[in-house]
């Protein structure tokens, strides 16, 4: 069972060294966290950006870029452009957002000749290690899909899946969150989503996981709050994956998570041919470093 980024990182660390391909590498916390993965064995990196903007926040930052290729690229569009053929020649594992548009990145890795697509709807997940909780936590979806229908709930709950799968986790145990715990297809819809996806699990059509709901988050993480509604699930206490109901309610359990309960954090975006380190601007150097270990383990290609 992984219970930390620390089981996380002695996951990765002495594995074969993949390499990330960053799109517009001109920052200053992501160049901190390449270098920390780098020491660490986790993972080497192509730096394709403003070379010369690049080798001056190296040395503002007394950071030793020497192991890094760095490829020049004239516009953020060019970056990324750069960065993905990278990732399709096969010459890096995994791509990283840089300081480029969150917009002018995922159109890259969209681009139905030039990009990085598998077929698969694209989901961001987050993983979560807090004092308050025994294992790691992952939730999807934050950022990525705004308002998901059926069908874009079960290849979210897929791609997690897979994703636990990659981190170990044989069976994990998935809680479709709602707000409350009984089906009300009247004014709660996804409530009826949630009871769908838990008899699709039951039923084997999502395979590899035990999933439940709807669940409240306090039914899905505490096991005392079950037995208080007198709820019995499988799942109720003892979740690794939390599925939201729509993107505000990722979003904020997200920024919730990191801001007020303390938590470390990563996120990536699954479903792509690659893993994609997509991490907010406002996001520490410890999330970005996290994120990196994350993508190291999910399947860099």
């Amino acid at each position: 069972m992984i219970a930390s980024f620390e089981d996380l990182l002695r996951l990765v660390t002495g594995q074969v060294k993949r390499t990330i391909a960053v799109a517009m590498a001109e920052d200053e916390d992501i160049l901190e966290a390449l270098c920390l993965a780098y020491s660490r064995g986790i993972a080497d990196a192509v730096l394709v950006g403003n070379k010369t903007a690049i080798l001056e926040m190296a040395r503002k930052g007394s950071l030793d870029l020497s192991p890094f290729d760095i490829i020049q690229a004239d516009s953020e569009q060019q970056s990324v452009s750069v960065a993905i053929q990278l990732v399709r020649q096969q010459m890096a594992n995994a791509l990283m957002k840089g300081k480029c548009t969150t917009a002018t990145l995922l159109k890259g890795v969209l681009d139905k000749e030039a990009g990085l697509r598998a077929g698969k709807l694209l989901s961001h997940l987050a993983a979560f290690t807090v004092p308050a909780y025994h294992k790691l936590l992952l939730m999807s979806d934050a950022a990525m899909n705004i308002a998901p229908d059926l069908a874009g709930k079960i290849a979210i709950t897929e791609n997690a899946v897979h994703t636990a799968h990659q981190l170990g986790i044989a069976q994990p145990r998935v809680a479709i969150i709602a707000a409350v715990e009984k089906v009300n297809h009247d004014s709660m819809p996804c409530t009826v989503d949630a009871a769908a996806l838990a008899q699709m699990g039951a039923r084997g059509q999502i395979k590899g996981a035990i999933i439940d709901g709807p669940l409240a988050v306090d039914n899905a993480v505490c096991r005392k709050a079950c037995e208080v509604k007198g709820i019995s699930s499988e799942v109720g206490g003892e979740a690794d994956i939390l599925i939201m109901p729509d993107i505000e309610a990722a979003n904020v359990f997200y920024k919730t998570m990191t801001y007020l309960g303390g938590s470390r954090t990563a996120g990536i975006i699954v479903g792509a041919q690659c893993p994609v380190i997509l991490t907010s601007r406002a996001d520490s150097e410890e999330t970005k470093f996290y994120s990196i270990a994350l993508a190291m383990a999910t399947g860099a290609r």
